[in-house]
């Protein structure tokens, strides 16, 4: 799989914030380990991180930037192992190491040769070797800082940024995060140096994927620095993964039949989007789905029949004015009790005739449904509710108090700000906390859409996309996730989980085609083939790893 980050070999990887680190680092000193034995482990992760992805030869100079707190001492000791596997490494310190601090001690017993940096020592000796270095390590600060900063640090990354504006080819390691990058929201110091790779220790830190802080992390790689397993378990923000997610993937016997992988009903609207609805039908079916069915207006039949060869069709009355007849609305509640997933909002419209539609099609969602129509239930269906679905709830007083809990609502920043009332830009803010809160106020399944997209439940799980693609941001893709969550759906996964796996199956898509084709010129239906291989690659390698 291509992907945005690499991680060790976890299945379940929580995103923390600053305070949960602390945490997690002090159940790790209650169950035996020591902060001085973490310090070291995590020296020796980065340094093998980035053996591994830069190979090292005895002509390869680093140059490690070292500050005063834990994560210089983590760089102290990356140093160290560093000049062990034979590269050529000057280390260079922006703070006061204590006299009696071992890890300083044991680079000195090393051979290296710390240079101490203020405003008037040690910066041009700096200036000069960045000049003839080939990386430079930012250990200067880590998730402690929190204050802008000033002073011989700030010049330190501002001849760093200079040097590498005139050599782009230098380059700039992370450890745990870029100084500067706040672990909790993402917001960066104007002296932020953008990484190439950073190295983010035990957990990866909220902040690398909230913008603009995704934008100065380069690839993240996840370092294990042998903090026991299960200390983060109470912990709500996941970070999704291929192993989570092939572990969701539903399983497909080899005697099944149509029925055993459920039937989506997704229901189309005015003539001028209906290349939403045939999107979102094919990506059902290149999800997995059984049987996939589209609820149509008559006049629209031989535009819908000749784009999909492989979906079944339910004809609705229309009025002479083109619109649904009222009868339209019974048709389809008819048949909600045959059906696993509903997918309604792609390309539906808002005017107010489909408005009144719509609620009708939501009124009749309380009727019960044939328990054998439905892998492993006999609940009503499940429902994805997308793109005009969201704008005409949004006009809707109270609407989540009429709505079946549990829906999958996939709204984008401009849309969750219309059913919230919020600013588009607190909500971009705090997209974590915003998914959280609405999704527990209005009892559903948020899927905020958007580069490193955030699903949210009711219960306060959380999980975010490693992905951010701006390929994907093109008419259509939205309505491919909501397709392939309504596939996910009707094979019997519970909304969170046809959420979760269907953002990363659509994202993970996205990357594969980004690396075929570029960023520019995506288009939705690039996605399509790409689900399924996606898909197989995902379990090939999940089987492969013994699972």
């Amino acid at each position: 799989m291509t992907a945005a980050y690499t991680t060790a070999t976890l299945q379940y990887m929580k995103l923390v914030t600053a305070a949960e680190m602390r945490v997690l680092e002090r159940r790790a000193v209650e169950s035996g380990i020591s902060l001085l034995e973490l310090m070291r482990r995590a020296g020796r992760a980065v340094a093998e991180d980035i053996t591994r992805v830069f190979p090292l030869t005895t002509d390869k100079s680093i140059i490690v930037l070292v500050g005063p707190g834990n994560n210089g001492g983590d760089g102290l000791v990356a140093a160290r192992h560093l000049k062990k596997a034979g590269a050529l490494v000057s280390v260079f310190i922006t703070g006061q190491r204590a006299a009696d601090d071992i890890v300083y001690r044991e680079a000195l017993a090393a051979g290296l040769t710390p240079i101490s940096i203020s405003l008037d020592i040690g910066l041009e000796r700096l200036t000069q070797a960045l000049t003839e270095t080939d990386f430079v390590v930012d250990a200067v600060f880590g998730t402690g800082m929190l204050r802008p900063i000033d002073g011989s640090p700030a010049a330190v990354l501002t001849a760093v940024a200079r040097e590498k504006c005139r050599r782009p080819e230098l380059t700039i390691v992370a450890v745990d995060l870029p100084s500067g990058l706040n672990a909790d929201t993402g917001a960066v110091d104007p002296v932020t140096l953008k990484a190439d790779l950073t190295i983010t220790l035990a957990n990866p830190k909220q902040g690398l994927f909230l913008f603009p802080g995704a934008d100065y992390t380069g690839s993240v790689s996840v370092a294990d620095i042998g903090i026991p397993a299960g200390l983060d378990e109470d912990l709500a923000v996941e970070l999704l993964t291929d192993e989570l997610v092939a572990a969701l993937l539903p399983w497909r016997p080899a005697d099944a039949n149509k029925g055993a992988f459920g039937k989506v009903l997704v229901v189309a609207g005015p003539p001028e989007f209906c290349g939403a609805p045939v999107l979102a039908c094919q990506s059902a079916y290149r999800s997995g789905a059984g049987l996939v069915t589209l609820a149509q207006r008559c006049g629209l039949h031989p535009v819908f029949a000749a784009k999909l060869t492989e979906v079944t069709h339910l004809l609705l009355p229309e009025t002479a004015a083109g619109e649904p007849a009222p009868e339209a609305v019974e048709l389809i509640t008819e048949r909600l009790g045959e059906i696993a997933a509903l997918v309604i909002g792609p390309g539906l419209g808002k005017d107010p005739v489909t408005s009144l539609f719509f609620n009708g099609i939501l009124s009749g969602l309380d009727h019960p449904m044939s328990p054998d129509l439905r892998p492993g239930s006999a609940r009503l269906p499940e429902v994805v509710l997308d793109a005009d679905a969201l704008n005409i709830l949004a006009v809707t007083p109270d609407w989540w108090q009429e709505l079946q809990p549990h829906c999958v609502l996939t709204p984008h920043p401009r849309e969750m700000s219309r059913l919230t009332g919020l600013a588009v830009e607190l909500i971009q803010a705090d997209r974590v906390g915003t998914a959280c809160r609405y999704a527990e106020l209005w009892q559903q399944i948020v899927v905020l859409k958007g580069a490193h997209t955030v699903v949210a439940a009711p219960d306060g799980r959380v999980a975010v996309s490693p992905f951010a693609n701006p390929g994907l941001a093109t008419a259509g893709t939205g309505d491919v996730l909501a397709g392939v969550i309504g596939g996910l759906l009707a094979q019997g996964l519970t909304a969170f989980d046809a959420a979760r796996a269907g953002v990363y199956l659509h994202a993970a898509a996205g990357e594969s085609v980004r690396a075929d084709l570029g960023e520019a010129g995506m288009v939705a239906s690039d996605l399509l083939l790409l689900i399924p291989r996606t898909i197989k690659a995902l379990k090939e390698n999940f089987h492969a790893a013994g699972n």
